[in-house]
């Protein structure tokens, strides 16, 4: 069968993209079975609001006259992704549409809200995929295939058990490379000219209650192995010229052995490459930087979350602060760069927490930082407390569009009003950006821009109004 995967455009549009390898992988894998897929990366062709039309996009999905259609599905596309299929349908009212990702995962039952959406695959995608496929093509019944959500005869969604998960991920072929716009994936902060994502590992061994891995991966963490890693890299440099990497990995550290055989068999195999991975405050030691930098590690990115304890601890990420300060404090005297990454807006954060945060944000002193709104995203544990509170009882599926992390509060578990949350977002920046009297200096940037992505605020103002309001005033 003709199936066409799709990336949705970025409507959130925080400045960064990714190129899909989820959608590339399930395109190799359905290839490996005899279907034909196709891949439209529109976060890739689309870079202005303006540009976003629903009915364009449809024209463009439809081209090729597929007969299945699947979209990969996170919570702020998704009220878009309804639209687009509406008029996917309209071109051709037989075409099979299909949602995946993690939003599907986090609310299979509600993800049916539109009669333009057939099926929904719910956790890993790659055999139930292929079993829908099989079934259409040969015209026997879907009801019986796991993972599957689907309507019942009575209009009722019914999602079905789930199957087990694939226990060997090196049997997994790489990406569809091939069926990528390869050209498109740049970001001038980062890197000096097209990247690709790489996924080394599958799920995540902590359970942090802000973050949706687990809704697909129930923490049980899957692993590649070095060499079957070290070969996906060497053929991204080899056949397609790429040799700058960002690891997708939730943690890249978990496994530290793993890590450092990844890193010696970069080294022996001469692969001149440069790659950003996601670190763990309490698994990072002098000689694994030392490694990971030798290897061509460029940046590492870690996610400190909060800057109050007790509310570090609330969120089950299992780290101290004192932890996060010695890992710092290792990267920063191997002069590797790092990024970290904090949340405002915890369930129980107060003026006083998240004025913390912004304090422990200007002493850990990274070369970058990010400020996030915290967001109770479908299947997390915030959003479940989200629902037990009553705050998102009676949402519109097709307002998840305002579900962003920057310059938006779509639902406000913290102590503090909404305004304030989003003063405190612009004064985070803003005094990050005083103490270090620039924005990112270009040396401190792997690749030598400047970081006016991250930059989210007007910097003519100095003045904070706080109204000093609960969110229960």
């Amino acid at each position: 069968m003709r199936i066409t995967l799709i990336n949705p455009p970025n409507v959130e549009f925080t400045g960064t993209f990714r190129p899909p390898i989820n959608i590339a992988g399930l395109a190799a894998y359905v290839r490996q079975f005899g279907h034909t897929p196709n891949i439209i990366d529109f976060e890739a062709t689309i870079s202005k609001h303006s540009e976003i039309d629903a009915e364009k996009m449809a024209t463009e999905i439809m081209a090729n006259n597929p007969h299945v259609v699947g979209f990969s599905t996170i919570t702020p596309r998704y009220p878009l992704i309804i639209h687009t299929a509406r008029f996917c349908k309209k071109i051709n009212k037989d075409v099979i549409v299909i949602l995946g990702g993690t939003h599907v995962s986090g609310e299979p039952n509600n993800v049916f809200h539109d009669l333009s959406i057939d099926y929904a695959i719910v956790g890993e995608s790659e055999d139930p995929l292929v079993d829908l496929l099989n079934a259409l093509e040969q015209k026997k019944d879907v009801r019986n295939i796991e993972n599957l959500a689907y309507r019942g005869d009575d209009g009722q969604v019914i999602v079905n058990p789930k199957r087990t998960f694939i226990k060997d991920v090196n049997s997994l072929p790489f990406p569809a490379w091939d069926l990528l716009p390869l050209e498109k994936y740049r970001d001038p902060v980062m890197f000096h000219k097209n990247y690709m994502g790489i996924n080394t590992a599958r799920g995540c061994a902590w359970d942090c209650n802000f973050c949706a891995s687990n809704v697909v991966w129930e923490r049980k963490v899957r692993m590649r192995s070095a060499e079957n890693v070290v070969e996906e890299l060497r053929q991204l440099v080899e056949n397609y010229n790429i040799n700058e990497f960002f690891f997708y990995d939730d943690t890249y550290t978990t496994h530290k052995a793993r890590v450092f055989e990844i890193c010696e068999l970069i080294i022996k195999n001469k692969l001149d490459i440069r790659y950003f991975v996601n670190l763990r405050a309490d698994t990072m030691t002098e000689d694994l930087t030392i490694a990971l930098k030798e290897s061509g590690l460029i940046l590492g990115y870690l996610g400190v979350e909060s800057g109050d304890q007790r509310i570090l601890d609330q969120t089950g990420k299992g780290e101290s602060k004192e932890e996060i300060r010695k890992a710092c404090a290792i990267m920063r005297k191997q002069k590797l760069p790092f990024t970290c990454s904090f949340i405002i807006g915890h369930p129980g954060d107060t003026h006083e927490s998240i004025q913390a945060t912004i304090d422990f944000a200007k002493e850990l002193d990274s070369d970058q930082v990010k400020f996030l709104i915290a967001t109770p995203f479908p299947g997390t544990e915030l959003y479940r407390l989200a629902k037990k509170l009553g705050k998102i009882e009676d949402i519109d599926p097709m307002k998840f569009d305002d579900y962003t992390c920057y310059q938006h509060v779509a639902v406000n578990l913290s102590e503090v009003s909404d305004e304030d949350l989003l003063l405190y977002q612009r004064k985070a920046y803003e005094e990050y950006d005083l103490q270090k009297r620039r924005i990112i200096p270009e040396l401190s940037h792997p690749a030598g821009g400047k970081n006016k992505k991250e930059i989210e605020h007007k910097k003519d103002s100095r003045a904070y109004h706080f109204t000093g309001a609960t969110n229960d005033s």
